[in-house]
């Protein structure tokens, strides 16, 4: 196979526009890297490829093959499924480790694949804290604050269940259906579903000052399951590198507290291709020029808040050129 075979064109059989996708949502662009990863994993002869078209922009899905809304949602629903069964949290709620500890669930982790990566998008050995234990990646936005429990979680909600533990369910629906992915990629967002997320989606920032009344009492807000599940995949595209005094990871930065952006790219990228944009130095002010040539038409950036003891992100907006 080529080295640059992930930017290379496939010949289209059917695209799709996913409407759901919301360019400036963090959580729509960590759906759209789960997606492209849990349809390679179920339909690698698919040659799925992403691209964004506009303004405004809509995500587009390239296959290589026919495929109907339905056969994506379904492929989706098996491949992540797949994905979500070689999850291996070693029984932790959060990602809280020491930093032998985490050397040893790291070395266990890897000679398989999904679980490198998973380790590898969690944490790494430096910097640690002054207490310490591990800095956790930018992207962990939960820590057992009002039992919210990002790694439960994270198995719960990519494996269909919806809940950490099936009793805690509202609903007797079965959250596994296909039928969750394709409301999440195919049509504009409700958010009618009580299941649980993980503070992605800038929808989910409750303060006091923006609601009438008291939100703790409403309890937590309705959620999109179907992205929430794809976008759990998706955390797997951003592994984290020691840094000199914070992790370095593809897509954050910091600018008076942590920054997320991505890039609104115009080309069928193929998920391999996109993890390497999103790396590009151009995206973070450096070497702004080169990302025309990539196809490359805007750079989005959204801030990570905190509200009391909870954090959230805001909705994304386009970087100002340096």
């Amino acid at each position: 196979m080529p080295a640059n075979s992930a930017l290379v064109r496939p010949e289209e059989s059917v695209v799709h526009e996913l409407p759901g996708l919301e360019v400036d949502n963090l959580l729509a662009i960590l759906a759209l890297l789960g997606l492209l990863q849990s349809l390679e994993e179920d339909k690698q002869d698919w040659q799925p490829r992403a691209s964004w078209a506009g303004a405004p922009w809509i995500a587009r899905l390239h296959l290589a093959a026919s495929a109907t809304q339905q056969q994506v949602a379904e492929a989706a629903a098996r491949g992540v499924k797949r994905i979500a069964s070689q999850f291996d949290v070693d029984s932790r709620k959060n990602v809280d480790f020491e930093r032998q500890e985490f050397r040893s669930f790291a070395e266990r982790c890897r000679t398989a694949p999904v679980q490198a990566a998973l380790a590898s998008a969690l944490t790494a050995e430096h910097p640690q804290k002054k207490s310490g234990g591990l800095r956790a990646a930018p992207l962990v936005l939960m820590f057992g604050q009002g039992h919210q429990n990002f790694l439960e979680r994270l198995v719960a909600v990519s494996l269909g269940r919806g809940h950490v533990g099936r009793e805690k369910s509202k609903s007797s629906a079965d959250f596994s259906d296909p039928r969750y992915i394709a409301e999440a990629l195919f049509r504009p967002w409700r958010r009618v579903d009580p299941t649980e997320a993980f503070r992605w989606d800038p929808e989910e920032d409750q303060r006091y000052a923006l609601r009438f009344g008291d939100p703790s009492k409403a309890g937590a807000a309705k959620t999109v399951h179907g992205a929430n599940r794809l976008a759990a995949v998706g955390l797997l595209s951003f592994p984290c590198a020691p840094g000199a005094r914070e992790l370095n990871v593809p897509g954050a930065t910091r600018d008076d507290g942590v920054v997320f952006v991505w890039p609104v790219w115009t080309e069928p990228l193929s998920l391999q291709a996109v993890r390497r944009l999103m790396s590009h130095p151009g995206l973070f002010g450096s070497a702004r020029r080169d990302l025309p040539s990539l196809g490359v038409a805007e750079v989005y950036g959204a801030r990570r808040v905190s509200n009391g003891k909870f954090m959230n992100v805001t909705r994304g907006v386009p970087r100002r050129q340096p």
